[in-house]
């Protein structure tokens, strides 16, 4: 294993280029869930308004969508910035979690329903999530192996 390394907890532990194009396009299903979100609580907000001054809700939504820009604009640019974007992995007994903090995504073994194999990555899907995990050409054999022996024997497995 070239680039793995085991822990003294048992857990593996790596990084990992990602695809480019996955990126960008996890990043867009970011932004625009922060868009209907505001744009709901804007519509929700000015709906419930009891109020008959209509310039001041029109300058709350405009405030609103201001900061959706604030927070967007430098996001996507960041997004598409990225040259070489990477993902950290963790892989116990139990799971594999792709990311950290609040956007970390945890594949149980226990409850996979289909895992996709290709030569870069492995893609596991449960009843929640689909979660692409790239791993390092040297692993892969490793890697593959460690899950297929873990996950339900009624998953479907998919060769690619």
């Amino acid at each position: 294993m070239s680039k793995i390394t085991q822990e003294e907890d048992g857990s593996y532990h790596w990084s990992c280029s990602i695809d480019k194009d996955d990126h960008q396009k996890a990043g867009r299903r970011g932004l625009w869930g922060v868009v209907i979100t505001c744009a709901a609580a804007v519509l929700i907000f000015l709906i419930t308004s009891h109020g008959t001054n209509a310039q001041n809700d029109l300058w709350i939504l405009l405030l609103v969508i201001g900061v959706i820009l604030v927070i967007a604009l430098p996001l996507l640019f960041l997004w598409n910035s990225a040259e070489d974007p990477h993902e950290q992995y963790v892989m116990t007994e139990d799971y594999v979690k792709s990311g950290y903090g609040k956007s970390a995504v945890f594949s149980q073994f226990k409850n996979m329903q289909e895992v996709i194999v290709t030569a870069r990555y492995i893609e596991l899907k449960d009843k929640q999530y689909n979660n692409r995990v790239f791993i390092p050409p040297d692993d892969m054999d490793f890697v593959r192996e460690y899950i297929l022996q873990r996950i339900p024997e009624d998953a479907v497995i998919h060769r690619g």
